[in-house]
């Protein structure tokens, strides 16, 4: 079975030479990272504060909403991975299930970023965020399981995600560029700036599912490909993993600390600092800084190892968070703010990507081992962490806020509640990221351990 492994990466590698996908076809597939980056960046940022203040739920009930409703990604994704695994059609694997998603996030979008008056409660926002991440999964893990089978190789696998990268970082830029002109030169307040993000989502959609759909491949199943069925013992065997364990446990913390700063970034800016129409732009230098710091840090993991440069982002990220601290205290300011935005940024993004590339060594591993490639299976998993993470970020911060602090977002709050919305801002970041430090010591699948699996397949 190993040498039968072999021979198919073989056959994988020699292919993937012959048929390398051209540039615009890289960038068609790329561009679903467009609508992806359009529902994920609003979320946090604009969407639950727009809920939470100016629609009037409360920052407690809103944090709740929507840390539940992201455990839904628990049966959704795994089972979506499933799936893509096991249900290919005769004219390809992932296609249909991209454009099934187009709809249904439409459909959400419209009532969640274009809300009627009157009409906001727990339960709307409850049900429309419920079916927004339907769709989402049904987008976003099929189009995660694509990459292997396009580019089977190191070096493509980074073009696809460095053009990906890319257009999710321009798409950022606008996102935050977007209502700091609206605010500073169209007087719109926060509904309105929603509602264009919400246009914007509704426009690139479809358009940048419709382009990777008509130009980048996806063949189907192959006469003599074994078929690959729901697993019980497989999933069980992913689960009880060590290296699958790890990457999971730090993606959760990965993707709390990340939403925790985006939901609580525009209070910790106006009430904190000081800064209202700027904080867009320098959460903007935020994100900048942690693009152009991500081909450092791959570089360094090329030269040392991923789970090294893994803990070294966490570590990095965890530390400079604390420099928020002495920043408030000394007046704050959009100059304080944005210095702690850019030394904070450095580390932004990176560790997401050493996280992917650490579990695609799992899945290419598993392969070698079994013949059987279930990347749904594995990239459903990695789904699901993140986004309970990332659920429990916009929680977590916004139930502390109003239970612990006594923030009220909007509100003439003193001294002690703004205190307190600093120290929610600043320590749920330097402890989740903090975490994984010590989770990825010690971590198994090592270069050495992988190129040691690796070298029986080859002889």
């Amino acid at each position: 079975m190993l040498a039968k492994a072999s021979q198919s990466f073989t056959v994988l590698a020699m292919a993937s030479e012959s048929s390398k996908l051209s540039l615009p076809r890289v960038l068609a597939f790329a561009g679903i990272g467009v609508p992806l980056a359009a529902i994920g960046l609003p979320m946090g940022v604009f969407l639950a504060p727009l809920y939470a203040e100016e629609l009037g739920l409360g920052t407690a009930a809103v944090g709740l909403v929507m840390m539940m409703l992201r455990f839904w990604d628990i049966a959704t994704d795994p089972v979506m991975g499933w799936l893509v695994d096991c249900r290919p059609t005769r004219f390809g694997r992932i296609k249909h299930w991209i454009l099934a998603s187009v709809p249904i996030l439409m459909l959400a979008s419209v009532f969640l970023f274009l809300p009627a008056d009157g009409v906001a409660s727990p339960l709307y926002l409850g049900l429309w965020l419920g079916v927004l991440w339907l769709g989402f999964t049904m987008l976003q893990t099929p189009y995660a399981s694509w990459v292997p089978m396009i580019a089977v190789d190191y070096d493509d696998r980074s073009r696809l995600f460095l053009w990906r990268e890319i257009l999710n970082t321009g798409t950022l830029l606008a996102l935050l560029i977007i209502p700091t002109l609206l605010a500073l030169y169209g007087d719109f307040a926060r509904r309105e700036q929603v509602m264009v993000m919400g246009i914007i989502l509704l426009v690139t959609l479809p358009v940048s599912v419709g382009l990777a759909c008509l130009f980048v491949p996806d063949a189907p199943p192959r006469p003599e490909d074994r078929p690959v069925a729901f697993s019980w013992p497989a999933l069980r065997t992913a689960l009880c993993d060590p290296a699958v364990a790890r990457l999971l446990s730090v993606e959760v913390l990965i993707g709390i600390a990340v939403a925790a700063t985006g939901a609580t970034f525009l209070f910790t800016a106006e009430d904190a600092f000081g800064v209202t129409a700027l904080a867009p732009v320098i959460l903007l230098v935020h994100f900048v800084t942690g693009f152009c710091a991500m081909s450092g840090w791959t570089w360094l993991s090329r030269r040392t190892d991923k789970p090294l440069v893994a803990r070294c982002i966490c570590g990095w990220s965890s530390l400079t968070f604390l420099i928020y601290l002495p920043l408030a205290l000394n007046g704050g300011g959009p100059v304080l703010l944005a210095f702690g935005a850019l030394v904070s940024g450095i580390g932004f993004g990176s560790a997401p990507i050493m996280l992917r590339s650490m579990m695609a060594d799992v899945i290419e591993r598993e392969h070698q081992l079994t013949g059987e490639s279930r990347a749904g299976l594995y990239y459903s998993l990695n789904s699901a962490a993140y986004k309970v993470g990332a659920s429990f970020g916009i929680g977590i911060p916004y139930v502390l806020l109003e239970a612990l602090a006594g923030y009220r977002p909007g509100s003439d709050n003193g001294p002690a509640e703004i205190a307190g919305l600093i120290w929610v801002f600043v320590g749920v970041p330097v402890v989740a990221y903090g975490l994984p430090v010590l989770i990825l010591r010690n971590y198994p699948l090592t270069r050495k351990a992988y190129a040691a699996i690796k070298a029986p397949a080859a002889r």
